[in-house]
């Protein structure tokens, strides 16, 4: 019997800034109780390319990520902004990018 790991949102969301994009990904499915199979159908692609996405092993673009958070329902500005600093974390650079709304 396998013990499943439940993450309040408060928790996956905690520590939002060091995570990489692949673990916030799963953070939040496993805490919607969304499987890899219906985040896959709801995106139309396959499991196996959930599953690389949540282990950091595939290369995504910013248009995917944006994807993903409308697949799971949630608005694209925190996927955004996770996506973005992961880049920066990977690429060396010591910075963090914060989104802010345009001013009108």
């Amino acid at each position: 019997m396998t013990t499943k790991k439940t993450v309040s949102a408060r928790e996956a969301l905690k520590d939002v800034l060091k995570s990489s994009f692949g673990e916030f990904v799963r953070d939040i499915r496993e805490c919607d109780e969304i499987s890899q199979t219906e985040l896959a159908k709801r995106m139309h692609v396959s499991r196996q390319f959930i599953n690389a996405v949540e282990k950091d092993k595939a290369n995504i673009s910013l248009e995917m990520a944006i994807k993903i958070a409308r697949a799971l329902g949630y608005p694209y500005e925190a996927f955004v902004e996770v996506f973005l600093n992961d880049m920066l974390r990977k690429s060396g650079i010591k910075k963090v990018v914060h989104l802010e709304p345009k001013a009108a």
